[in-house]
């Protein structure tokens, strides 16, 4: 009896020192992997159309996130076959740096956005930026310069409050603000955060690991701060949990789980929580008399706004919120936008026509990111740089070329929305 007890244990305490061994062989191979591949197993940046795959964001005291300034990144281009290097300059901003002060003889144009102008899948050379720059160079008198101030996860709030504390001092002459539809859901998530004024102007949007963090008091936790294997076991269980729920939120039309629900809604001239998204828009028009800058508005619709088969890449739209064959054609949204902007007298433009056009406008953008591809960038480029030449004053349009006196698209407040195509305006 005592044999067969000690003959037990024995095997017993074999098993355990394998097991431990084992586990200790995993936890020396998932750190090996982070220090190889210089980031955690547990990166947002391992799934499928990430909003930020270069894992460059981190938390910011003032915008709620911000880019690594002199940071470089690897993202993953499964469009394009290869990868994609990603920069940022001393600014934290995509591309090179930028002379401070602004020379004399430079016109400076500031492109506002979120992960949809950052594009990490595109390459600088493919980018609609340096597209744009190349067409609007050869039509001016003066060097054309366009900084990428894309920034993935930001919405109008953010861009203000980045623009305001940070991108004025870098004197621009013009700037473009891209307004995203995914900025209304992204809108509600700062809003809760940021700090504004009697007025209601945002004053800063402190990211909340940054307030009253919590301590490392939970016994789990501190297992997951000394153990990578622990970690990213309980990261995937998350993952598969937050999937399991996002396929759920897809299919609902309850605009609170949903965050693109509201796109089936035909009246947004009523709805708050869009029209509030909007505001920032106007934040920015505050600062253009004492800041001498032209400001204008631009747009573009999300994939399943073009055809249910676009961007339809595997866990592409699923992981936005987004059921696999959903397809919102309503223009309501644009109209809405449109309505907004140019009764504030602002400039604006609707690409929308331009990307939703032609015999295949699923090619406009990648099945692995809800974002423009190289096709789609040159047409945005095109376009924009059609829109500047006929509607903006600058070194384009040199016999128009007046900073005080800026041209101001006019429209009716008609039920049917408006895009500006080749300095045409035209209706749908």
């Amino acid at each position: 009896m005592l044999r067969a007890g000690l003959k037990f244990f024995r095997r017993l305490l074999c098993a355990t020192i394998l097991l431990a061994l084992i586990v200790c062989g995993a936890e020396v191979v998932v750190r090996t992997y982070e220090v190889v591949q210089g980031k955690s197993v547990c990166s947002p940046s391992n799934s499928v159309g990430a909003v930020d795959p270069t894992g460059l964001s981190i938390p910011s005291w003032t915008v709620h996130h911000e880019l690594k300034p002199l940071s470089a990144a690897k993202v993953p281009g499964l469009d394009l076959g290869s990868h994609v290097d990603i920069r940022t300059n001393s600014t934290g901003l995509r591309g090179p740096e930028v002379t401070i002060p602004k020379p004399d003889n430079v016109y400076r144009i500031i492109l506002l956005g979120d992960e949809t102008i950052f594009s990490p899948e595109i390459p600088e050379s493919e980018h609609c930026i340096r597209l744009l720059h190349d067409l609007l160079q050869t039509q001016s008198h003066l060097a054309v310069e366009i900084i990428n101030a894309g920034l993935p996860g930001a919405c109008p709030l953010t861009e203000y409050l980045l623009f305001k504390q940070r991108l004025l001092a870098l004197q621009p002459d013009l700037v473009l603000v891209h307004y995203d539809w995914s900025d209304v859901a992204d809108d509600q998530q700062m809003r809760r955060r940021a700090q504004c004024s009697k007025e209601g102007t945002p004053l800063c949007c402190p990211h909340p690991s940054l307030i009253g963090a919590r301590r490392l008091t939970q016994p789990i936790d501190k297992l997951r701060q000394q153990f990578r294997l622990i970690d990213w076991g309980l990261w995937a269980t998350s993952q598969e949990w937050k999937r399991t729920l996002a396929e759920q939120s897809a299919n609902t039309r309850d605009s609170n789980d949903n965050h693109y629900a509201w796109l089936r809604d035909e009246q947004l001239e009523g709805n708050i929580i869009v029209q509030q998204s909007f505001r920032p828009i106007s934040d920015l028009a505050q600062l253009i008399p004492n800041n001498h800058f032209q400001l204008a508005v631009i747009t573009s619709p999300k994939p399943w706004q073009v055809s249910a088969r676009c961007s339809s890449g595997k866990g592409t739209r699923l992981g936005h919120g987004v059921s696999k064959n959903a397809y919102f054609p309503s223009r309501a949204p644009f109209v809405s936008l449109a309505n907004y902007v140019i009764g504030r007298r602002l400039q604006y433009a609707d690409a929308s026509l331009t990307l939703t056009s032609g015999e295949d406008p699923d090619s406009n953008f990648l099945q692995s990111a809800p974002r423009w591809s190289p096709v789609g960038h040159r047409r945005v480029a095109e376009f924009l740089a059609s829109f500047l030449m006929e509607r903006v004053p600058g070194p384009w349009n040199r016999p128009s070329f007046e900073y005080s006196k800026p041209e101001v698209s006019r429209v009716s407040p008609a039920s049917t929305p408006v895009q500006w195509a080749s300095g045409q305006r035209a209706n749908r």
